[in-house]
């Protein structure tokens, strides 16, 4: 049996800790200053029989860039995908990731996430995935939640990043 009086010094790091006291505080610091980026996306169409079977994956490389002197290890990523095409929003769907990816102090980590549409669901998302795909200028966009271990603690980040493709974008 634990005695009560443990949960009082885990309640002080995440509550009212003065940041001098608090042993996360430099990890925490750390997480505010991950950079994310989208890297590429890659279609591939997966064909089976009956047709209805076929799917199409885009492959979304995550960039993730840890610009400080602390080492991060992430435990998993949820967030969702949209694409903008002259000036309107289609949400994509949801991707993520659970394994952890370590983050090493002033470097760089890659993480793939894939986002897979059936056949019936292309027909929802086909013109401007399409457009897209062909080179016409659109914005990928990747916005959820990183969840970094500090210390056995869960801490989430948000992420926001995005990319464009197309004959005017880089």
């Amino acid at each position: 049996m634990r005695a009560p009086w443990l949960a009082v010094p885990a309640l002080l790091l995440f509550v009212g800790c003065p940041k001098g006291l608090d042993p996360t505080a430099a990890y925490r610091e750390a997480a505010r200053q991950v950079r994310f980026s989208v890297e590429r996306v890659e279609p591939s169409l997966q064909l089976a029989l009956p047709l209805d079977q076929s799917r199409l994956v885009l492959r979304v490389t995550m960039g993730m860039e840890n610009p400080t002197g602390t080492r991060l290890r992430a435990r998993g990523f949820q967030g969702r995908i949209s694409l903008d095409d002259q000036g309107l929003a289609h949400p994509l769907g949801g991707v993520g990731f659970n394994q952890g990816i370590d983050l090493p102090a002033q470097g760089r980590a890659t993480v793939p996430v894939d986002l897979a549409f059936t056949y019936r669901e292309l027909k929802d998302v086909w013109s401007p995935v399409s457009s897209a795909v062909k080179g016409r200028r659109a914005t990928w966009r990747l916005d959820g939640t990183l969840e970094l271990d500090v210390m056995g603690f869960p801490i989430s980040v948000p992420v926001r990043a995005s990319k464009g493709s197309g004959a005017s974008n880089p």
